[in-house]
């Protein structure tokens, strides 16, 4: 009763919620089990797909692959180049090998090499594992 005091006070009335308001993105650990890992390595557009398979688009803001390699390059498993025409690439570590984060070479239309970073098995379940902590440094960015 004294809680319901306190929101009378406050002028709180649920029906003013804005119901187009998005919740940030968070994944329980029900959902997390159901994300499907790939035995091939993938790219982490293609994996964040597969992390945003599992969240309610009605409701929750979707994961976005930038998240996750701002929170890789904070914790050292990724570094940002910048190339001579002054494009930038995020090109990862020795750190990031070993949780299973491989760079491929790629040539752009241009003729030009570049290297792409893939996702084994390993890093997949790594980055499952740290959803949590990579969804509350966004948070605290915002």
């Amino acid at each position: 009763a004294s809680i319901i005091d306190q929101l009378l006070k406050l002028d709180f009335n649920p029906t003013r919620i804005d119901k187009r308001k998005k919740y940030a993105f968070f994944l329980d650990s029900e959902k997390r089990e159901k994300i499907e890992i790939s035995r091939e390595p993938i790219s982490i557009s293609a994996f964040v797909y597969a992390i945003n398979e599992q969240v309610d688009n009605g409701k929750m803001k979707k994961l976005k692959a930038t998240q996750i390699t701002t929170w890789l390059m904070k914790n050292g498993y990724l570094c940002e180049i910048v190339h001579s025409d002054g494009k930038k690439f995020k090109v990862a570590t020795k750190k990031a090998e070993t949780i299973g984060v491989l760079p491929s070479k790629r040539q752009s239309e241009c003729g030009r090499e570049y290297d792409v970073n893939m996702y084994d098995e390993n890093a997949q379940k790594f980055i499952i594992d740290h959803l949590e902590e990579i969804s509350i440094a966004n948070i605290e960015i915002c």
